[in-house]
């Protein structure tokens, strides 16, 4: 594969165009900050006095009007230490020259320790060597389990090389990315609960600064509106000019009257033309092939079948371009993953059953792209090559790391015991009344081995007077046919072979061999949404399957 070649500048420019695509989606990376992170040194800044006041209420007191007067640090920016928590306050009020005279209205939100006043804006003032200048996630609080997030920081100053770490803890704890010159990492939460993402840099020398952002994440599994999840490629992706790309839509919710969800996706050219023409459909994916370089910008919507048919959207761009090789410069520039998806974050296995994850490494020319697969509990399930195995009862985390960046995706897998064929000896509650009207011409006098639907345990001795024709019924619903949609196999189909499909076709249930044979309406040999729309068009007398 021939790899691209750039120039020092080239690459420096590269990175940056990465790193601010990798925050496209939603608008710029947000800032949120608890109290334990704030401090209690306040800050103003204001060209409109030069010796402001401040004052102040919360949950600590608050000062005589007009406040207290607050020491300059320079350029224009000027502090005050509090008695309690920036996190405790309700409100401020910045004063001119002590007069009581008001620079502000009531100041209530507070999102940082630093209060602009010309602009009315927050942000951090960072006193340390190392100063944190972002940090965050490309998506705000809540978010849903099965969410691919971006987090990611930006630090200057200390000495020697900056080295960075960002780990989560709350319900679930774990170090998302060690300290190394990486800088940001995708965190896909496996388990709903509150969350603090700890953000963390060092120098050469040992110093540190961090910041915590918390997330609630959320199970979709009940949820009515649509949800985004997540998208592959990954936003900022490079893409080929003149190759195919496929962008498939990751989505949940919806769970309100048929449970489908319908997905549509725009795009657009650098030029900002259009190049499909776009439609709702029950499939989650779109194809389109570049054909020049630049920015390439996909708008997808998931859209869940209500009468306000209530919709969410969201824009990733991706680069498309021809790899050029320099005839000049010789210095090989590598490229490295951006991030890991599978197709699956959640199944259901029988012990002794398997399924196999699809992993997919972006950008889809990355030198490396091979990945190591594990197990939280192999007494659970075993994963090979991304074959899960079950083996007994419980629930097993299944990962899978890059190799190159070390980024994960996961898949909870539950395992349930293996309901095999065994001989009915259960004992039927029903009375037989039936009385036999014709007359046998033997006597039975051989113990009746099979258990009957009566309480009748004894030895046959009395003389038939019928021949017994009857058949004991096994207890489930499920006919002997084989009905193309019938997923279920109650003899007909319906609204709920539609929803078997659809969660199937989402990775939520796994289906077995005979199921997929009478699911794959469509003959394509695997089970999709497509499947769903067919067998709900079906149930409802829109449409015949052959």
């Amino acid at each position: 594969m021939a790899k691209r070649r750039l120039s020092t500048a080239g690459r420096a420019l590269a990175v940056a165009l990465v790193f601010a695509l990798l925050f496209a989606v939603s608008g710029s990376v947000f800032i949120s900050a608890s109290a334990d992170t704030l401090g209690t040194t306040i800050y103003v800044k204001t060209t409109k006095t030069t010796t402001p006041y401040l004052y102040y209420w919360g949950d600590g007191g608050k000062p005589d009007w007009p406040g207290k007067a607050m020491t300059s640090e320079g350029d224009n920016v000027y502090s005050f230490e509090l008695p309690y928590d920036i996190g405790d306050l309700t409100g401020i009020i910045v004063c001119k020259d002590g007069g009581g005279e008001k620079l502000t209205d009531n100041v209530t939100t507070f999102t940082g320790n630093l209060y602009d006043v010309d602009s009315g804006t927050w942000s951090m003032y960072d006193t340390s060597g190392i100063k944190i200048t972002s940090f965050g996630g490309n998506v705000e609080s809540p978010q849903y389990i099965g969410a691919s997030i971006t987090l990611a920081m930006e630090a200057e100053g200390g000495s020697g090389d900056l080295q960075y770490k960002i780990s989560i803890s709350g319900d679930a704890n774990e170090v998302l990315s060690d300290f190394s010159s990486t800088k940001s990492v995708i965190w896909n939460p496996t388990k709903e609960g509150t969350y603090k993402v700890l953000f963390e840099v060092k120098d050469g020398s040992g110093d540190t600064n961090s910041r915590t952002v918390e997330y609630v994440v959320k199970d979709a599994a009940n949820a009515e509106d649509p949800i985004f999840l997540s998208a592959t490629p990954a936003n900022g992706s490079e893409i080929q000019k003149g190759g195919s790309t496929t962008v498939t839509i990751n989505g949940a919710g919806g769970k309100v009257n048929n449970n489908i969800l319908f997905y549509k996706a725009e795009v657009f050219d650098a030029s900002g033309n259009a190049v499909n023409t776009p439609y709702y459909t029950t499939g989650n994916r779109v194809t389109f092939t570049p054909d020049q370089e630049g920015e390439y910008t996909v708008k997808m919507y998931i859209q869940n079948n209500t009468v306000n048919n209530k919709t969410v959207d969201v824009t990733y761009t991706f680069k498309s371009t021809s790899n050029p090789i320099s005839d000049t410069d010789t210095t090989v520039n590598p490229v490295k993953v951006a991030s890991i998806a599978l197709d699956k974050t959640n199944a259901e296995l029988k012990t002794g059953e398997s399924t196999t994850l699809t992993a997919t490494v972006t950008p889809s020319n990355a030198d490396d792209k091979s990945v190591t697969w594990t197990s939280s509990d192999e007494k659970v399930a075993t994963v090979s090559n991304g074959k899960v195995t079950a083996v007994a009862e419980g629930t097993a985390v299944i990962t899978a790391t890059t190799n190159d960046g070390g980024f994960k995706a996961e898949c909870t897998v539950v395992v349930t015991k293996e309901q095999g064929n065994t001989t009915d000896t259960q004992t039927d509650t029903q009375t037989d009344t039936q009385t036999d009207t014709q007359t046998d011409t033997t006597t039975d006098t051989q113990t009746d081995t099979q258990t009957d639907t009566t309480t009748d345990t004894t030895t046959d001795t009395q003389t038939d007077t019928a021949t017994d024709t009857q058949t004991d019924t096994d207890t489930t619903t499920e006919v002997d046919t084989d009905i193309l949609g019938d997923v279920d196999r109650t003899g007909k189909v319906e609204l709920k072979d539609a929803y078997i499909l659809q969660s199937a076709a989402i990775g939520k249930i796994m289906l077995t061999t005979a199921q997929i044979a009478r699911g794959d309406v469509n003959h394509d040999g695997v089970i999709s949404l497509k499947d769903a729309s067919m067998v709900q068009r079906a149930s409802l007398g829109l449409e015949t399957l052959k």
